[in-house]
């Protein structure tokens, strides 16, 4: 993976954890679906890369990105 993107998707996963704490977000789930929505348009390797950082709601999210993605 090139530096730029591992530079994004660092940048995306602190700032997310970030709001996580912020605003005590209770439905992480919820959440990270959204947010991989928004994510996936721009770019859906990124978006899978990040969800991987948010446990187990994370990485369901990202196999349900993969899977609707046809990865």
């Amino acid at each position: 993976m090139d530096r730029r993107k591992l530079g994004k998707i660092n940048t995306i996963t602190m700032e997310l954890n970030d709001l996580l704490q912020e605003h005590e977000i209770k439905d992480k789930e919820s959440f990270l679906s959204g947010v991989s929505s928004i994510i996936c348009q721009l770019d859906t390797d990124i978006a899978i890369e990040v969800m991987e950082s948010f446990g187990e709601e994370g990485k369901n999210e990202a196999l349900s990105i993969k899977i609707n993605y046809g990865y």
